[in-house]
């Protein structure tokens, strides 16, 4: 069966143009990892506007690996989190580097502090993202060539009882970093985009946090 299933940050300069980033994602993508439906880290960047792309490390111009570092792009995520018990955690901090004006990708995993596992040179960007990030884009994205419907997150849709429980996936402590360093929880007054809502939904933003995913309803 070929689908796919990707929680991401996308990172994007001016109005969704010519240059973006997903610094680091959790995927299920059988078709990209040579049939393997375990869930992965990892990335992709553009700068046509996603009409092409580079995932991972596989051009020979792009994300450069950190000598040393704790988790490469393509690593299985290993252990999941179970909606009825332990839940696991990745922290995912980007930020550009004020000198050499380069994307540094830092995660960490359950808790620990994340640390730097590459960067994206400004170089690959002309223009835009080469200088500043103006839209940030959050949330999940699923597909499938059958009529099967793929898990998001969880699997679990953001219901009072499955947020309420932790059984919804979720993302929290988004933080947006400005032009001098200053961190702010992410705002509440946002707009959501849902292109099925009774199957794959989002809450609202609460003190940095929001849940998301489906199409399964908790009803116990």
């Amino acid at each position: 069966m070929a689908y796919f299933s990707i929680v991401a940050v996308l990172v994007l300069p001016f109005v969704c143009g010519a240059n973006g980033l997903d610094p680091t994602s959790q995927q299920v993508y059988p078709h990209l990892y040579g049939g393997d439906s375990r869930t992965h880290l990892g990335a992709v960047w553009t700068t046509d506007g996603f009409q092409t792309r580079c995932g991972n490390t596989k051009c020979a111009v792009g994300f450069q690996p950190e000598a040393g570092a704790a988790l490469v792009l393509g690593d299985i995520i290993e252990p999941l989190s179970n909606p009825n018990g332990t839940k696991q955690t990745i922290t995912i901090k980007l930020l550009k580097d004020g000198a050499s004006g380069d994307w540094m990708v830092h995660c960490g995993l359950n808790q620990r502090e994340p640390t730097l596992i590459g960067r994206y040179p400004k170089s690959l960007f002309p223009g835009g993202l080469a200088d500043r990030a103006t839209h940030i884009h959050i949330g999940g994205v699923v597909a499938s060539r059958t009529r099967d419907l793929v898990p998001m997150g969880s699997g679990y849709l953001p219901t009072d009882k499955a947020m309420s429980t932790s059984m919804a996936a979720s993302f929290s402590n988004i933080q947006i970093i400005n032009q001098n360093g200053q961190a702010s929880l992410l705002s509440p007054n946002l707009s959501a985009y849902m292109t099925s809502a009774d199957t794959y939904s989002v809450s609202s933003v609460i003190n940095g946090k929001f849940f998301y995913g489906g199409p399964f309803q908790l009803t116990a």
